[in-house]
């Protein structure tokens, strides 16, 4: 038989308190509303520098002294295309000499054809020798031999002839030039950079999620820093391989369309909502306990998780971090 006396039971007085207060809070746990912690995700700034559609590098295929340069750096080349002209005398006198030969030797192709049909026939009345309308007949195919040398060489310089007025595709930009009017321009020498500024591209470096991420964009929105202006882009080139130095994926951007001047070096802005690497999840804020300097969640199960409190996203979220946390996993909405 158990005797309980004053001196033993003003002793256990605060341990039944406690258990007959602790007893609602455990029939309680797990009524309460609950949610899913969401996976957190944060924005990374990606930057890159606008550049020309396409970069060309204009190279004189004549050699002759420069006359005429019609387009300077930053000059647009108009629709005709003209950009410089060499001069050419030498490659004309050349044509007036073939065209003199071609007539030359025209004649002699007709006078050696009379011939040939004349004595065809004479041959056939044996009123000639058969050797003379060979001999004829010999002189007719050097004749159309030579005509046909000298036509093909005269096309030839008509050719290059064509080649003595240097031309750009029409809209290009020229980026830099080479030669002066005056200057003696070598075959295969460079004269111009041009650059088609029409439309623009931006190269960035992305990782394999990046990526998946920009192609999953309906839109993508670049923002100019230096003009304070958004504009739209398109996914113009990927890379089939991978940059082995930065290990990333080389992309191209596309900018067609824009209220600013088309350009290269204009900075650029690209911003992705990624997941977070360091794993941390969204929680509402009513959902937070604090005790002391600690911050805690609370299982359905009324066990208390504790956490690290990173930061204010999305109104009235928070973003939390612990290695008991997991993306999908339930705890009380309002402990």
């Amino acid at each position: 038989m158990i005797h309980i006396t004053k001196k033993t039971l003003i002793p256990l007085i605060p341990a039944y308190l406690l258990l007959l207060l602790a007893i609602p809070a455990i029939l309680h746990a797990g009524k309460g509303k609950t949610f899913k912690a969401q996976p957190a995700s944060r924005i990374v700034t990606l930057t890159a520098f606008t550049r020309p559609r396409v970069e060309m590098t204009l190279v004189s295929e004549e050699s002759a002294r420069c006359t005429h340069v019609y387009a300077d750096r930053g000059d647009t080349i108009p629709a005709s295309g003209l950009f410089a002209k060499l001069d050419p005398t030498f490659i004309k006198l050349d044509i007036i000499r073939l065209k003199a030969d071609r007539e030359k030797l025209q004649a002699d192709v007709d006078y050696y054809s009379k011939e040939v049909g004349r004595y065809s026939k004479l041959v056939s009345k044996n009123t000639a020798a058969q050797s003379e309308l060979d001999a004829y007949l010999r002189d007719l195919k050097r004749a159309k031999a030579q005509l046909r040398s000298v036509k093909t060489e005269l096309s030839i310089n008509r050719e290059h002839l064509t080649r003595y007025t240097l031309r750009a595709p029409a809209g290009w930009k020229v980026i830099d030039r080479y030669i002066e009017p005056g200057e003696w321009v070598n075959k295969g020498e460079k004269v111009a950079e041009l650059g088609n500024f029409n439309t623009l591209l931006v190269p960035f470096a992305f990782t394999v999620d990046e990526l998946e991420k920009v192609r999953s964009l309906g839109d993508i929105t670049l923002h100019l820093p230096d003009l304070d202006q958004d504009v739209k882009a398109g996914l113009e080139r990927v890379s089939p391989d991978f940059d082995p130095e930065t290990r990333k994926i080389n992309v191209d951007l596309e900018i067609s369309r824009g209220d600013f001047n088309f350009r290269g070096g204009i900075r650029a802005e690209l911003d992705l909502e990624m997941p977070d690497s360091g794993g941390s999840v969204l929680v509402p804020e009513s959902s937070l306990v604090k005790a002391y300097d600690d911050w805690f969640l609370v299982r359905p199960d009324g066990v208390r998780v504790k956490v690290l409190l990173l930061g204010t996203q999305q109104g009235n979220m928070r973003r939390v971090s612990s290695r008991a946390v997991k993306p999908g996993q339930e705890f009380l909405l309002k402990p």
